[in-house]
């Protein structure tokens, strides 16, 4: 830090939360007698950098966009429930603002529980789209679908009453500011990849971060206690993940899957940071079963739970950890970045992924260190609502 009358240069850290992603100088200058505001100051970046303000209390709104496979589809799973309720947490709290929730599945009644949720937590505001391809034929969906969208309140119950995803990505990312977004990638990449193919600039422009669950790291077929927990709840059916693959309740959409991973790893601008997160990270994490003690019953995040799982008890939690590193970064979840360098890959037949070594990119994945306090931090959120 060096002091010079009225200003003060120190140099920043990196820090996530505040869209800092590389140390950078900054020259305060400091008002009359020195007083200086705990909740603003002005500062000025040096080199090029415009003149902003810093917050030195809230960290800076994230543009959240969610992309879910909500209880329905060949990955059909709770997990959803919870990234979007905990979403709306951190919307609540002033972290996040949900720009929009995208259905990259077939079951129509999967958008109405998206909003469902989003009705009970007032954001009846948040748009919600879908994907309209023709391709896909699962469209199986959880007891949990139903009872949410028959017994609760919400102006959506299908999809019919959504417009296309892509066309709602479009006009989503083109009113927001560049380099802003963060997408939280948590079900199938079939409305990512139609995106890529037609908008690829729009995204390179618009999006800062992607968060996407889906495949294992170093490989998809690696061999441990959680992989082979993984394996057991379906998640890592056929050697694949199946967010990547969709092998998982009879693989009715697995070359659709895979094909559009392997698109939309393959195509993602390089100006996009691209988190992966494997499944053998959320495999670890156990979120939810606190929500039949801490919400009231007509919590319809509360009860999604309690149909999947039963009262009290948890689920793993690829999506909700997923949603909250795309935030908060990954110490916000228990996890730090790789440092491994070098770039995923996709087979656009089977779904299976290999992370291929190499110099930095604009790619890493997940490590996760505690997965008891990744858990706890879910479960704050979806308690504090």
């Amino acid at each position: 830090v060096y002091a010079h009358r009225d200003r003060l240069t120190f140099t920043l850290p990196q820090l996530p939360a505040y869209r800092i992603d590389a140390p950078e100088t900054v020259t305060v200058t400091l008002p009359p007698a020195s007083v200086v505001s705990r909740n603003e100051i002005r500062a000025t970046r040096s080199r090029t950098w415009p003149t902003m303000w810093l917050s030195l209390l809230s960290p800076a709104v994230v543009p959240l966009i969610i992309d879910t496979d909500m209880g329905g589809g060949g990955c059909r799973d709770v997990d959803d429930v919870a990234a979007v309720c905990m979403a709306s947490a951190l919307v609540k709290s002033g972290e996040a603002e949900l720009l929009a929730v995208m259905q990259n599945t077939k079951p129509a009644q999967t958008a109405g529980v998206t909003s469902v949720l989003l009705h009970y937590y007032g954001l009846d505001s948040v748009p919600i789209g879908a994907y309209k391809g023709t391709d896909l034929q699962d469209d199986g969906q959880l007891s949990y679908v139903a009872d949410l969208v028959d017994n609760w309140p919400s102006p959506i119950k299908n999809t019919s009453q959504v417009p296309d995803a892509v066309e709602l990505y479009r006009t989503t990312l083109a009113a927001a500011a560049d380099r802003s977004v963060a997408i939280a990638s948590i079900g199938m990449l079939t409305n990512l990849a139609a995106l890529l193919k037609t908008d690829r600039d729009l995204v390179a422009r618009k999006v800062k971060t992607l968060a996407i669950m889906g495949g294992g790291y170093p490989h998809s077929d690696v061999t441990s206690a959680a992989v082979d927990a993984a394996g057991r709840s379906g998640r890592n059916a056929n050697g694949c993940e199946c967010n990547f693959c969709c092998a998982y309740n009879h693989g009715l959409d697995r070359a659709v899957a895979s094909a559009a991973s392997a698109y939309v790893v393959e195509n993602v601008p390089p100006e996009v940071h691209v988190v992966y997160s494997g499944m053998e990270v959320g495999v670890r994490v156990l979120s939810g079963g606190p929500l039949t003690a801490c919400a009231p019953k007509e919590d319809p995040c509360r009860q999604a739970f309690i149909d999947n799982e039963g009262a009290g008890k948890s689920r793993f939690s690829w999506d909700p950890l997923t949603t909250l590193v795309a935030v908060r970064g990954p110490a916000a979840a228990a996890c730090s970045y790789s440092d491994e360098g070098g770039r995923n890959t996709v087979d656009a037949a089977t779904g299976t992924n290999t992370w291929v070594d190499g110099p930095p990119t604009n790619q890493t994945f997940l490590l996760l260190h505690n997965a008891t306090a990744a858990g706890a931090a879910i479960n704050e959120l979806l308690c504090q609502l």
